[in-house]
Parts: structure tokens; C-alpha cells; sequence
């Protein structure tokens, strides 16, 4: 699949590493708990500071609900391919009991006549990798329909989706910075652009993006997921990109189609209003400099999972959140929701059983409420309402109007990672690189063309 800027953060949207496709590579995990393996849960998880703090609280409290029963941790970052890494030696090994996946929907398995066989998770699902959870007690604290879309295969739910995150479209905000030159949360595009002219015009740097690791792909994703939405409701999304696909396959709709040169000209305005040197700034700083600046950038490109940070960075900052509007129609512009945390359990676990009450202690209400609010996920238990903390008050009041959106379309298992069938490269596009937006899309859609060809 084609490096469209995704980093660790924007894997959470587009994860797609192969079963064993990987090879082991010998890394030295972070771990808690230790004891022999006829009595050590392994959970693998993917570092996420708050996330981790928290999973390791409730695996404290399960071991001293279980006496005699230690948890093995084991983390990796996801960057440098540190989590695919350590997956795939899991994997390999079959030394996990629960394990963390992304994710994902019916999009990814695509029909046979395509002749492109599922990849990542999919792949794992699709080779019946993962128990079935479907008829598990604890799954009845979830939407049905929700976890059917995000790890449903066939008859079948292949993990229990526990985290939710507004990732395309995120944006964070300085209240006091805004207030100071009269303005609010934008509701459409226009207004938003007024804005950024207006701050611009008062000496400050109106946006804030970390360009070295490509969350411009916010902007750019969340645009033109707004614009193929538009007014349809939020329970039509995955029909509507299962469509987008199949037209993008029969030749009916390519990359220069007139939405997404509505979105390049769109991503490019809101570009031109980006802090200089964007491009060195990495996404592991960027919301700490951000929060410590309270004079100067009043935007952040940057999703939801980064508002507990954002807080801990600087506890006297005031800031929100909401989504970018990148239409001119106000209720279009809705957060483009991205299902993240996926609990799974190996069909080869070697404690299958306590597997499953592990997942059942997690889903606890307590449990899982005490989780959502240290992460700054949005709940996907009914029962427990996403939490309301310093910065949530536009989210908690609009998640519930917002869509599981897209990205890329249905691509061959032939078109590589540089391959731009698989959409704009941000990095090389402006203000980036030299390419302008048009002209990336016309070579998108020329080699997708070619990469679809009978």
C-alpha cells in the first residue's frame, strides 16, 4: 500500500501488517509480571503512555482477583515498525494470550472477483486466527452493529473493539487565543479559512502540524471524507465506501474526480496557514510544544488520543477539540471517527480460558470507565458514557453525530509502498515538496489506473 505520510498514529486507521509477512526480529519488549508460563497471561499492546498506565492498573487488579496468575505485558512503540515487529515474533512464536489489533471493517475484505486477498488483520481473521467472540457474555455491553462493523467477518466478531478516536479531522484549539481575537469554533470551511487569514494577520502562526511524520493526511483525509459523506447518515458510511471502492475499481471514479480536486484545493488553503518548518516537526513533540506555547499557534493538527497529553504537558493551558470543517455545508462537517484498541484471542492461546475472563474483567464497567477517561477515548459500551474531561466538551457533544470514514481505496496486492496509486504522497506535495496537489492526483490516478488494468 502506498505511504500516504501514515505514521504510528494514522496506522490506527490503516494498520495493514501480514501475518507472518514480518520477520522476527529478536526485540526486547517492556514487560510486568513474571512467574511460570502455566500461570502467566501474555497481552501484548502497543505503547500509548496513558493506555498502557491504566491496562496496567486493571492488570493488577485481575491478578488479585486471580491469585496465583501473573500478566506478562509486552509493549512496543509504533514507530520504526517496533509494534509490527513485535507482533510478528509473537505470532510466529504463538506466545500471546490476548492481543491488541487495530480495527477495521467490512471494507477490508474485498470481493473475490477483485482478486485481492484480505492483508494485516483481515488476513488474520480471514485465516481464522482469532476466536470467535460473538457468543461471549461480555460482548452484550457493546452496540452489536459496531463491533460487526469494526471485526465482524462472515457470522462472525473476531475481537472486542474497546477504543475510539477522532483522528481524521482532529483538531485541537487554544480557547483563550481565540477569544482574544473574537473568534469561536468554526462551523464550515469558509469561516474556518476567515479565521486562519485573521490570526495570520495579527502575527501569530494560525496552525500547528507535525509535517515530519505527515499528520498534514489529517487535513487531507478528513476533507475529502466530509465531502464523500456529505449529508448521508452516519450508519450509511461503510456502504458508501464499499461503493467508493468498487467505482474506483470499475474506472468510475479515480483520483482526479472532481471531490477530491475539491479537497486538494481545500488541503491546500489550510496548508498555506501552517507554522514555518513544518516539516521537521515530529509527531512526538509536537503536542508538548504546542500545549507549552500558549501565545502563538491556536490550531493543532492532531488526533483525539492526544488530549490527555496535551493536558499533562501544560495542566493550565485552555484548549479543546473539534473537527476540522471542511465543507461549506456546517452539518457535514462532522468528526470522521476511527475505531482503534481491538482485544483479540489466538485461536492457538495457550490460556484461552483465562483469556476470556481477562477480557471480561477489562469490559467491566468500572473498569473500562476508568480506561476511556485516562486514554480520552470515545466509549464504545453504552452503558458508559465517554467521559467528560477538560477538552472534550465539543466531542462530547458531537461523537455521536460522527461516521466511520475511508481512506484508500481497493488496491492490488502488486502496487508497492511508493507506488502514488495508493493516492497523493503529502511529503512531496506542497507546501512539503514541489508538486502541486493537481498534478499529484493526475499521476494518483494514472497509476491507478495502470495498477488495476486487466
Amino acid at each position: 500500500m502506498a505511504d500516504r505520510t501514515r505514521i504510528s498514529r494514522l496506522s490506527r486507521v490503516l494498520a495493514t501488517t501480514a501475518a507472518g509477512a514480518l520477520a522476527a526480529t529478536g526485540l526486547t519488549a517492556c514487560g510486568s509480571g513474571s512467574g511460570s508460563s502455566s500461570n502467566t497471561l501474555v497481552v501484548a499492546e502497543w505503547t500509548n503512555a496513558a493506555a498502557i498506565q491504566e491496562t496496567k492498573a486493571i492488570d493488577a487488579a485481575f491478578e488479585k482477583a486471580h491469585p496465583g496468575v501473573k500478566i506478562k505485558l509486552q509493549t512496543a512503540p509504533t514507530t520504526a515498525g517496533a509494534w509490527p515487529a513485535l507482533q510478528s515474533s509473537l505470532l510466529a512464536s504463538k506466545n500471546v494470550d490476548v492481543l491488541a489489533q487495530f480495527a477495521q471493517s467490512p471494507e477490508k475484505y474485498p470481493p473475490a472477483s477483485t482478486k485481492i486477498q484480505p492483508s494485516g488483520t483481515a488476513a488474520l481473521v480471514a485465516n481464522g486466527q482469532f476466536l470467535d467472540l460473538s457468543s461471549q457474555p461480555f460482548m452484550k455491553r457493546f452496540d452489536p452493529s459496531t463491533q460487526q462493523f469494526t471485526m465482524g467477518y462472515k457470522s462472525g466478531v473476531y475481537g472486542v473493539t474497546t477504543a475510539e478516536y477522532v483522528n481524521n479531522t482532529g483538531l485541537f484549539y487554544k480557547k483563550d487565543l481565540l477569544a482574544k481575537y473574537g473568534l469561536s469554533v468554526p462551523t464550515t470551511f469558509d469561516e474556518f479559512i476567515s479565521d486562519l487569514k485573521l490570526l495570520k494577520s495579527k502575527g501569530v502562526s494560525p496552525v500547528f502540524v507535525a509535517g515530519k511524520d505527515g499528520f498534514q493526511s489529517i487535513i487531507w483525509f478528513g476533507i475529502y471524507n466530509q465531502l464523500l459523506m456529505q449529508d448521508k447518515p452516519a450508519s450509511a458510511a461503510n456502504s458508501l465506501w464499499v461503493q467508493r471502492d468498487q467505482q474506483f475499481w470499475q474506472g468510475q471514479q479515480n483520483w482526479n474526480s472532481a471531490v477530491y480536486q475539491d479537497a486538494a484545493k481545500r488541503y491546500e488553503q489550510v496548508m498555506s496557514y501552517i507554522e514555518p518548518n513544518a516539516g521537521g516537526v515530529p509527531a512526538q513533540t509536537a503536542p508538548g510544544v504546542w500545549a507549552a506555547n500558549s501565545k502563538d499557534y491556536p490550531f493543532l493538527v492532531d488526533g483525539s488520543y492526544d488530549g490527555n497529553t496535551i493536558a499533562a504537558a501544560n495542566p493550565s493551558l485552555n484548549f479543546g477539540f473539534f473537527a476540522v470543517p471542511g465543507t461549506d455545508n456546517a452539518s457535514w462537517n462532522r468528526p470522521d471517527l476511527a475505531p482503534d484498541l481491538t482485544w483479540t484471542v489466538p485461536t492457538w492461546a495457550k490460556h484461552q480460558k483465562l483469556a476470556l475472563e481477562y477480557l471480561d474483567f477489562f469490559t467491566q464497567q468500572t473498569n473500562y470507565a476508568a480506561w476511556v477517561k485516562a486514554t480520552g477515548s470515545v466509549s464504545t459500551e453504552p452503558a458508559v458514557p465517554t467521559p467528560t474531561l477538560k477538552w472534550t466538551d465539543w466531542l462530547t457533544t458531537n461523537a455521536s453525530k460522527g461516521f466511520i470514514g475511508t481512506t484508500l481505496p481497493w488496491l492490488p496486492p502488486s502496487v508497492g509502498s511508493d507506488n502514488p496509486a495508493g493516492g497523493p504522497n503529502l511529503r512531496d506535495t506542497q507546501p512539503f515538496g514541489n508538486t502541486s496537489m493537481s498534478s499529484a492526483l493526475d499521476n494518483s490516478a494514472k497509476a491507478y489506473t495502470a495498477a488495476v488494468k486487466p
